[in-house]
């Protein structure tokens, strides 16, 4: 058990196998306190691209259940160490619009369509209700993800902060904005490359 709230299991890009840090840093702090000032009511939370669980944990002392989304196996090494909330619980799938297999590199976040041993399904496929907030980050795989979402954003009308790298990924960005309007969905707030969206 870790008692240390910034203690985690980590695995960067210089790192071969999980390695153990007293203090890994406040997650992205910052971007996730702005995003859970617009949340109403804590039912239940999504976090999408939950990596080693740096946002899962607080997560799960505000929400009564979090569904954590997180496809590389060497990542989710370290979530398992990291999490040990009973009201977590963890999906080894990539999201995307449609069944699908992947690949991702040992270390990387990014999805990559084509042969591979990474599994993806649609957010819609899982029929998650009473979801009150949605985190997002997905380096670069936001349009797939958010049109196989429409049903869940649609039905659970949640506050959603997702990574938009307007700088890197313009074109990305552009589309999944459009995706975001046609939900109904209007731009409230960014921190850093981070962003909150609102149903309208």
């Amino acid at each position: 058990m870790i008692d240390d709230p910034r203690s985690y299991w980590v695995l960067y890009r210089d790192h071969t196998e999980p390695t153990f840090l007293e203090d890994a840093g406040g997650g992205q702090e910052l971007q996730r306190d702005h995003s859970l000032g617009y949340v109403k009511s804590w039912h239940g939370c999504i976090d999408i691209g939950s990596n080693i669980g740096q946002w899962t944990r607080p997560l799960a002392e505000k929400f009564e259940k979090v569904y954590c989304f997180e496809p590389n196996p060497n990542f989710r090494e370290c979530f398992d160490r990291n999490i040990h909330q009973s009201n977590v619980e963890l999906f080894a799938y990539g999201l995307s619009d449609s069944e699908h297999m992947a690949h991702q590199e040992f270390s990387s976040t990014q999805i990559e369509t084509g042969d591979g041993d990474i599994q993806c399904r649609t957010l819609d496929s899982f029929g998650l209700t009473d979801i009150d907030f949605v985190k997002i980050d997905v380096d670069g795989f936001e349009v797939p993800l958010l049109n196989g979402a429409r049903e869940t954003l649609t039905q659970n009308t949640p506050v959603i902060n997702i990574e938009m790298k307007r700088d890197k990924r313009p074109g990305t960005v552009k589309v999944a904005e459009r995706i975001l309007k046609d939900l109904g969905y209007r731009f409230v707030h960014r921190t850093k490359s981070d962003e909150v969206w609102l149903k309208k």
